[in-house]
């Protein structure tokens, strides 16, 4: 198992898994990096606020602080998407070594080097953006770390071939509170990589995939899609995802929607934010060790998304609050990866229907509306604290289910 990511926007480029002698790469996106320009939304990181807000200005208030938000319109004039017009998926991170990493403990930069699969530079890494005062109409200077890390199976897993996953830190350079809810908008597709003879003509489509989202409710959005406010049960609905085949009960239209994840006990989920003071401490010796919490994780998936054509299945785990499930209803038709079927040149794209995206974030819009899901975090970052969001994709293998030509 190996990765590739790439600088701008912090985008998982390839997920490489070996299956029964065959290559999988289980990431839909382009052939050549930098068709990413014009492949919008494809396993890039969103910030500084994923999914839509309200334009306008909003005054936020936290802990004694108060900024000003004036979200950029793009979508439409109404709604802001994805940060705006220029977000963190259009900014080039710098790449740092371990070493030069300011939001991480010493004690988790330990745990960092003994954890990762070897010694591969393309296997572990640490990526910073500065967001500036007022980008984006967003308010206070952000100082921003990414880590993507590989993790080799622990003995006696069986079927697992590793794991990656993403850690995002951020902290203001100022006094101050701003808005702030980050997500990788990756799309997965485990059967893409298949050849013509083993999957037919639905090889392109997830929509037989398998999926169990262990959700409570869903966000009821208003015909514009920004968010109302309000959640609506899952039970007996198109939205109970129990294991069903995707297509089982899917709208015409595909899904995209906003599911809030049942409640978890809270002592196993890792803190949504870290104490500045606490952390400082740390860093000067103390040890905080969040990162390990992280890496050892035993919770049970909250998230399943599994193949009976590859025999592949991903378990993610999250600290956030729910996710998106998007079924790439819209999808770029310009370039497709050669190891799904494209050419890798113009034209030759994916169709409708061809990943399952899923972006672990906090609910839509929740500083605008904290009172729809008062057990969440309000998003809201204060000078105070220290932003921690993680999720965690483990990657497994059943020969037993893997179907012949």
């Amino acid at each position: 198992m190996n990765e590739q990511v790439l600088p701008h926007g912090v985008t998982i480029h390839r997920i490489i898994v070996q299956v029964e002698g065959k290559t999988h790469d289980i990431l839909i996106g382009p052939e050549n990096p930098k068709d990413y320009e014009t492949f919008k939304y494809t396993n890039t990181i969103i910030g500084r606020y994923a999914n839509r807000v309200r334009v306008g200005e909003h005054m936020v208030k936290k802990d004694g602080f108060e900024g000003l938000v004036r979200p950029v319109s793009n979508e439409s004039p109404d709604v802001s998407l994805h940060g705006g017009l220029l977000g963190f998926d259009f900014a080039v991170w710098q790449r740092l070594s371990l070493e030069q990493a300011k939001l991480f403990t010493p004690a988790e930069i330990r745990t960092i080097q003994n954890s990762s699969t070897s010694e591969s530079y393309d296997n572990t890494a640490i990526y910073a953006y500065t967001s500036e005062d007022g980008d984006q109409g967003y308010p206070g200077e952000l100082y921003l770390e990414t880590l993507v890390v590989l993790l080799p199976p622990a003995q006696g897993e069986k079927g697992k071939v590793g794991s990656i996953v993403i850690l995002y830190r951020a902290r203001l350079a100022n006094e101050g509170v701003t808005p702030i809810n980050l997500t990788q908008h990756w799309g997965f597709n485990l059967d893409a990589s298949l050849q013509e003879g083993e999957c037919g003509k639905d090889k392109l489509s997830v929509k037989n995939h398998r999926l169990n989202i262990k959700a409570s409710h869903t966000a009821e959005l208003l015909p514009n899609s920004l968010p109302s406010g309000k959640y609506c049960p899952v039970g007996g609905t198109i939205h109970e995802h129990n294991d069903k085949i995707i297509k089982e009960g899917c709208p015409n239209h595909g899904y995209d929607h906003y599911y809030l994840l049942a409640p978890r006990p809270c002592e196993k989920l890792v803190p949504h934010r870290i104490s500045a003071k606490e952390f400082d401490t740390a860093k000067a010796g103390e040890e905080l060790n969040i990162v390990k919490e992280i890496f050892g994780s035993t919770n049970e998936p909250v998230v399943q998304l599994k193949s009976e054509e590859s025999g592949l299945k991903l378990d993610f785990d999250s600290n956030q609050a729910g996710l998106m499930f998007y079924t790439n209803n819209h999808p770029n038709k310009q370039f497709r990866k050669k190891i799904h079927g494209g050419s890798g040149m113009k034209d030759d794209g994916y169709i409708k229907g061809s990943a399952a995206f899923l972006e672990f974030h906090e609910p839509l819009s929740a500083f605008l509306h904290p009172e729809g899901t008062p057990n969440s975090t309000d998003t809201l970052l204060t000078s105070n604290e220290i932003y921690n969001n993680f999720v965690r994709a483990d990657i497994f293998v059943d020969s037993e289910c893997v179907r012949g030509g």
